[in-house]
């Protein structure tokens, strides 16, 4: 299972600007990504369900998903714990129709039909000796999937929506395989009152706002140098660890002045819930 290897600190809106152009400078990078998603948080109601129920159907398909190795990950892990997931759509394409519009759109079949991403981030590790303070560490998968597809498997797995909100976000890239990205939240719809995915397709009535006319949650942008490291082969995964440790040592210290990278206690990250949780 890949792991998520992490820098974080806080840059206030009004140093938005000189945040951006430090790494424009900084990572050289041609053109820079500037992206809108919307994120939904998806759990289970019912406690009773573990792992992913429709993995046999998977595995048992012809041909079988490109996804299965990913589906089969997410399923040892939730067999063990339960976990808020986010499942993610790229939508910039159709704010910037609503922006245009100076009013809100509805989602375009593209977007609805277009690839979602079915994130598992598990709880950071505990801080280690061996590892910088600055730097969390926790597992990852990402499962791609085209929309009416991944929403029937959500459904069909028994997960419910908790709640959504759309995430602005710019993103850069060095030559050491970093990435660098900005990243604030705006509220969207009210949260829904959880109910299960009962049914394909998306939400066919869900528009996207004109985001000029949007404020985001907070006054600052959150700042992340991430790395996923790949866990294969295993005999290799402390080495590029210590490798990926080494790349985000040297963006701190290089960028010392500029930003300063903080300690966070990883309790802000846990995505763990029981059914205490969902009372």
């Amino acid at each position: 299972m890949p792991v998520e290897v992490f820098l974080i600190t806080v840059v206030p809106s009004t140093d938005t600007t000189k945040a951006r152009s430090v790494l424009h400078g900084y990572t050289e990078t041609r053109p820079v990504t500037h992206r809108f998603t919307r994120v939904r948080h998806v759990r289970r109601l019912d406690q009773f369900i573990r792992g992913i129920p429709i993995l046999r159907s998977l595995q048992s398909s012809n041909p079988k998903p490109d996804s299965l190795a990913q589906w089969q990950d997410l399923h040892s892990t939730l067999s063990r714990q339960q976990y808020m997931l986010t499942e993610r759509v790229d939508i910039t394409q159709d704010v910037e129709a609503a922006v245009a519009a100076g009013e809100p759109v509805p989602m375009s079949e593209q977007t609805q039909k277009g690839e979602r991403i079915l994130r598992f981030n598990d709880f950071p590790d505990p801080p280690n000796p061996r590892v910088p303070q600055t730097v969390m560490q926790r597992k990852q998968i990402d499962i791609r999937e085209p929309g009416p597809v991944l929403e029937q498997h959500m459904a069909d797995s028994g997960f419910s929506v908790a709640n959504e909100y759309i995430e602005e976000t710019y993103h850069w890239w060095d030559n050491n395989n970093l990435e660098y990205v900005l990243w604030r939240q705006y509220n969207d719809l009210a949260n829904p009152t959880p109910a299960p995915l009962v049914q394909v397709p998306d939400q066919g009535r869900w528009v996207v706002p004109d985001m000029s006319k949007m404020e985001p949650v907070a006054p600052f942008w959150m700042l992340y140098v991430r790395a996923l490291v790949d866990a294969n082969p295993v005999d290799r995964m402390a080495e590029r660890m210590a490798e990926a440790h080494g790349r985000l040592g040297k963006v701190e210290k290089e960028l010392e002045g500029v930003f300063t990278f903080m300690v966070f206690d990883r309790r802000a990250l846990d995505t763990r819930y029981t059914g205490e949780d969902l009372e």
